[in-house]
């Protein structure tokens, strides 16, 4: 009688994980995120890199520019945008439910190049279990720094070859990434323990596929919150099972100088 029992038990248990994970439905978050003041900051040539050691090769394609803020002219889009969904309740920590396709990273590495003085992309997001590759494929030696409130590495990369960074832990903000010997260039990389994350394009877009039916909100972080520290309590969004929740369009407030 108890071996049957057990049995019983041990299929319960399976079905009722499939109910509750069909039951909890799946949709789609998109939106465009823009230049919110009325004048667009336009990229200025960085006048440093003719000082520094390495300026023949920094200055061989021409001018490096600033990337404080990367707006697109005629739409107002804001490039390299972070954005990504947290729980209904801003403080709350618990784990967000994943979609059964999106368990299984299905990409191990996650590349930031270094080939002409300036990181190539401006901007990563990448999942807790991800390794990231600095690449460095300029012929002139470079160094990476990663500052991050649990990550932090400081490693310098010989022209043509790259390092490897493991166990990078996911942060509530998206870690800066820094080359010593061209201070210059920035980036940063965000580093999330779930797959509902987003860059914006050229022109601001973005798109979360698969995402948890439910209220929840969505952050949007340009080198700091949108709309300053009220920012990190992000936007308010219903996912709706089996359709999107088109945000439009979401103005991006720089933080006051």
């Amino acid at each position: 009688m108890k071996r049957v029992t057990i049995v019983a038990l041990a299929l319960v248990v399976p079905l009722i994980a499939a109910s509750s994970v069909m039951a909890q439905g799946w949709g789609t978050i998109k939106g465009r995120v823009v230049w919110g003041p009325k004048d667009i900051p336009v990229q200025m040539p960085i006048e440093k890199v003719k000082e520094n050691g390495d300026k023949a090769h920094c200055l061989k394609d021409g001018p490096v520019l600033d990337e404080n803020w990367i707006v697109d002219k005629k739409s107002r889009g804001l490039r390299w945008t972070l954005v990504w969904l947290i729980n209904e309740d801003f403080k709350d920590k618990k784990a967000l439910p994943i979609h059964p396709n999106l368990l299984k990273i299905p990409e191990a590495k996650v590349v930031v190049d270094q080939p002409v003085c300036a990181f190539i992309p401006h901007a990563l997001a990448m999942r807790e279990g991800q390794i990231l590759v600095a690449k460095n494929s300029s012929p002139v030696a470079h160094n990476i720094k990663w500052t991050g409130a649990k990550n932090m590495g400081n490693v310098t990369v010989p022209a043509g070859q790259e390092f490897t960074i493991k166990n990078l832990a996911a942060e509530r903000l998206p870690m800066q990434i820094e080359c010593n010997f061209h201070p210059w260039m920035k980036g940063y990389v965000g580093v999330f323990s779930h797959p509902y994350f987003a860059l914006t394009d050229a022109d601001g877009n973005f798109e979360i596929k698969d995402a948890p039916a439910g209220k929840y909100r969505v952050v949007v972080w340009n080198t700091a919150y949108n709309g300053g520290a009220e920012g990190r309590k992000g936007i308010e969004v219903t996912v709706p099972a089996g359709k999107t929740a088109d945000l439009g369009t979401i103005q991006f407030m720089p933080p006051k100088e």
